[in-house]
């Protein structure tokens, strides 16, 4: 135990906090162009001319030309897929959850911000007419259908809280060797509470000037799930681990992923790209 308190330095916390930073700017990117590019696909299939650069998507149509089947299938393919990605990227934790590897804080991060995004966009979007708030628009709903679509957002988000927990706690195997209440603030501040501030920073700075709206408005409800995770998480009895755990170092692979994927995406959709679908 001496042994693993020892760890609990300046140095290993930022080593920790970059590599879970890493992992989620890369889950928040990926998200966002899932989304991104399915839209611009599924605007293919009714022949809407568009334009896009990193961070919107330009429809060159006439307001009338926007039919509900187009809104619908538009505005709701990228949240199920995102959601689709996020239940197998659980289970992609699952399957390397006694393994050490520090690559499972992406799977983490990713089913968080998956289902944060789906149901988010119910609760968030619903209210404000923006993202998936679109379809519910179109489909015409009354007030109390509203209401329970939100209801489902809200108690999908609380859901969400509760299926993460545990494996935030069995993260912790990629460091430690047991995970208790002495390391738990330590770790669980380095491990999602720095990551989330800073990799939230980074993003506003990747979208400026204008975050999207379901980047700029979902940060809310994340802060909120991720303290009712630390609430579940300080009552949590001791996990122990395998014996075999690597030293504490910085994960290159994540980082320079991270790093590629950020600045180059910057970079190659700096300029706005046209895709004329009604001539195909």
């Amino acid at each position: 135990m001496a042994n693993e308190l020892s760890k609990l330095t300046r140095r290993n916390f930022w080593i920790i906090a970059i590599n879970s930073t890493s992992a989620f700017v890369l889950s928040v990117l990926f998200i966002f162009y899932i989304d991104f590019f399915l839209k611009i696909i599924t605007a293919g299939m009714f022949g809407y001319d568009i334009s896009f650069n990193y961070e919107i998507i330009f429809y060159h149509i006439e307001p009338y030309q926007w039919t509900h089947d187009a809104v619908k299938l538009i505005y709701s393919a990228g949240p199920i897929v995102i959601f689709i990605f996020g239940i197998i990227s659980l289970v992609g934790f699952y399957s390397l959850i006694q393994e050490p590897s520090r690559g499972k804080i992406f799977f983490i991060w990713f089913t968080f911000l998956s289902f944060n995004y789906t149901f988010g966009g119910m609760l968030i979007g619903n209210l404000f007419t923006k993202g998936l708030g679109h379809v519910f628009n179109w489909m015409y709903l009354n007030s109390t259908e509203k209401l329970l679509v939100a209801l489902t957002g809200f108690f999908g988000l609380i859901g969400t809280a509760f299926i993460l927990a545990r494996p935030i706690a069995i993260s912790a195997n990629s460091y430690f060797k047991q995970f208790n209440e002495k390391m738990f603030p330590f770790f669980f501040t380095a491990q999602i509470i720095v990551p989330f501030i800073l990799g939230t920073a980074l993003i506003e700075l990747y979208f400026l000037p204008e975050p999207d709206f379901n980047i700029m408005w979902f940060w809310g409800p994340m802060a909120v799930l991720i303290f009712i995770i630390y609430k579940l998480l300080s009552m949590y009895d001791k996990l122990l681990f395998e014996e075999d755990v690597k030293p504490i170092e910085i994960s290159k692979g994540l980082v320079y992923t991270a790093a590629i994927v950020f600045f180059g995406l910057r970079l190659l959709l700096s300029h706005e790209y046209f895709i004329f679908w009604s001539k195909f």
